[in-house]
């Protein structure tokens, strides 16, 4: 039977005519967005042919939230018997103590969100562990599954680890708009405008500036990692967290996070209006799109992003060079030259591996941290090459004809109120300058443009209803009230309004 049209292709739908044929030892890849049942697959496709076999499947999770909400989901269908779900981190843990944590009878293993293994890599020396661990499952069927794997296959072929790859279409359909913004002072302005019926889920780099902006909107809610280092942690209420992970919406206008919800957390509620992100790493901002679950066709939502200029951009190339040349002058000249080189610079991704020499140690470089660095760097790079590259380059991923950016809006705004404040009145050397300031004109070499006709025609350009009439001359020598007038004979600028066609 042909699939309707507006039927959401699902990885049941993909995989179904294949499990079948996997082997022991094979490992399988499998891209889908959000909200297409990739752990609906496990539950009701893959548990009822283990269950047969009468083999195991092991289920990892990377979050101790979603860890927690899918235990009580298997515990609830009654599906415990076969699936048993580990945290990759608890997993990395047994590794350290030599645990047995892959029995006999687990025939699966299943990764979920396996881009984990390289986004945590920058936080998490162990991921280097677990991942190996894993790939040297060699009696077991593997089964790697993301939203965002495109880096994670990448380093598979890096490796030379073969592995099969499925892919589920995207579809980003659900997007109203995409929006960017520059300046974090404009995102508060445009968030208090926000009407009261519509709610936002905001997601930030650090717990600082979601618990700053908590504080600014008060009807909000503060969401950290509650077991990570930020001192902000603290003020998070966990009853509130914990009723809006079971209840899946929340009941406050705003919510405000760190990427601790990044992953596996749903959010169904069609008063979520706008998804806001100021997330550098592009597979955490993926996911954390992917947070509000889309209900129906009519459900959408506005999509605000932290743009990253091209300034910015070639600071993070120089931060992963400064990470990269370490490493590879490491491979290329062994330890002890390293050593002498680099011993008062640390780098995280070159650590000490215990061997049997003369000092007991020898550098060793961690394979997940020194690709995403370089992945990293190469993405970078690609978008850095032209102006917008970073925008253009969202854009695209997301599958959007346009976008608009927060801060000509708003900065058109307050200009015009600016403007508003001194029509009519005469503007000397002093109230020039500030006027030129204000308006901060620039030509392609970066130099501030003052004359008033470059400004006249930046008004014309932009459709605002001002003109400035320069060269006037001050001839009053005593003023209205009697005093003598300290601009005699000095030039101005006197700026008019007129009406709009």
């Amino acid at each position: 039977m042909a699939q309707s049209a507006n039927k959401r292709i699902t990885v049941s739908d993909v995989l179904k005519d294949h499990v079948h044929k996997w082997q022991r030892g094979d490992i399988i890849t499998i891209e889908a967005g959000t909200g297409v049942g990739k752990s609906h697959f496990i539950k009701h496709e893959l548990y009822p042919i283990a269950k047969k076999e009468r083999a195991r499947i092991l289920f990892f999770l990377n979050r101790t939230r979603l860890n927690e909400q899918f235990r009580e989901e298997i515990k609830r269908d009654g599906k415990s018997d076969v699936i048993t779900i580990i945290l990759y981190q608890k997993y990395e843990w047994e590794l350290l103590k030599n645990s047995v944590v892959v029995k006999e009878d687990y025939k699966y293993i299943v990764c979920d969100e396996f881009h984990y293994f390289l986004t945590e890599s920058r936080y998490n020396k162990n991921t280097e562990d677990s991942f190996y661990a894993m790939i040297n499952e060699t009696s077991k069927i593997r089964i790697c599954m993301s939203a965002t794997a495109d880096a994670m296959i990448a380093f598979f072929k890096y490796k030379n680890i073969q592995h099969e790859s499925y892919s589920i279409p995207r579809d980003y359909s659900h997007i109203k708009e995409l929006i960017f913004y520059q300046n974090d002072k404009v995102l508060e302005k445009f968030l208090h405008q926000i009407p009261k019926n519509h709610k936002v889920i905001c997601f930030t780099r650090s717990a600082k500036k979601a618990f700053r902006l908590h504080d600014t909107l008060k009807n909000s809610m503060f969401v950290c990692s509650p077991s990570g280092t930020a001192s902000e942690k603290k003020y998070m209420n966990k009853e509130k967290v914990s009723k809006m992970l079971i209840d899946e919406k929340f009941d406050e206008q705003f919510v405000f996070s760190t990427s601790t919800l990044d992953n596996g957390i749903n959010l169904r509620d069609k008063q979520i209006k706008y998804i806001v992100a100021d997330i550098t790493d592009m597979d955490v901002l993926i996911q954390c799109l992917g947070r509000k679950r889309i209900i129906d066709k009519s459900d959408k939502v506005t999509v605000i992003i932290k743009n990253i200029s091209n300034k910015m951009l070639n600071k993070l190339i120089r931060d992963c060079d400064r990470q990269i040349e370490p490493a590879l002058y490491l491979q290329e000249h062994g330890t002890s030259a390293y050593v002498e080189k680099y011993r008062k610079q640390p780098n995280r991704i070159v650590y000490d591996c215990p061997v049997n020499n003369e000092v007991g140690y020898d550098k060793a470089i961690n394979d997940l941290m020194f690709f995403k660095e370089i992945y990293d760097k190469q993405f970078f790079e690609q978008v850095v090459i032209q102006e917008d590259g970073y925008m253009d380059y969202i854009r695209m991923k997301l599958q959007q004809d346009t976008y608009t950016i927060l801060d000509d809006t708003f900065d058109k705004a307050d200009i015009n109120d600016y403007l508003d404040t001194i029509i009519g009145k005469r503007l000397y050397k002093e109230e020039q300058s500030e006027l030129i300031k204000k308006l901060n004109l620039r030509d392609g070499r970066d130099r501030r443009l003052k004359s008033y006709r470059t400004i006249n025609e930046y008004f014309n350009e932009d459709n605002m209803p001002y003109n400035i009439r320069g060269k006037n001359r001050d001839q009053r020598r005593v003023l209205e009230n009697g005093d003598i007038n300290p601009n005699y004979n000095k030039t101005f600028w006197l700026l008019a309004k007129h009406q709009c066609l």
